[in-house]
Formats: structure tokens, C-alpha cells, sequence
């Protein structure tokens, strides 16, 4: 019952933490896209206003 408890506990330890990398890629997913499209954004700001001159 020991054994079983301890892999359990190495399990469930093992699978938190790869929750959180797991998480913390698509964070850093999302981030990039949010940076990509405001400079899409301000690029696109910037073609208009030189076309506009």
C-alpha cells in the first residue's frame, strides 16, 4: 500500500508539472502572438498614414 501511495504521489507530481510547462508554453504563446499582432497593428497604422501623405 506504501509503494502504490509513493507512485501515486510520483505520478500526480510528475503530471502537475507538466501541467505547468505545458501552461506556462502556451503563455508564452499567446504572448507572442498578441506582440506579433500589435506590430502587425502598427505597421499597418504606418503604411496608411504614409500613404495618406
Amino acid at each position: 500500500m506504501a509503494v502504490g501511495s509513493w507512485q501515486l504521489a510520483v505520478g500526480s507530481w510528475q503530471l502537475a508539472v507538466q501541467l505547468a510547462v505545458g501552461s506556462w508554453q502556451l503563455a508564452v504563446g499567446s504572448w507572442q502572438l498578441a506582440v506579433g499582432s500589435w506590430q502587425l497593428a502598427v505597421g499597418s497604422w504606418q503604411l496608411a498614414v504614409g500613404c495618406g501623405h
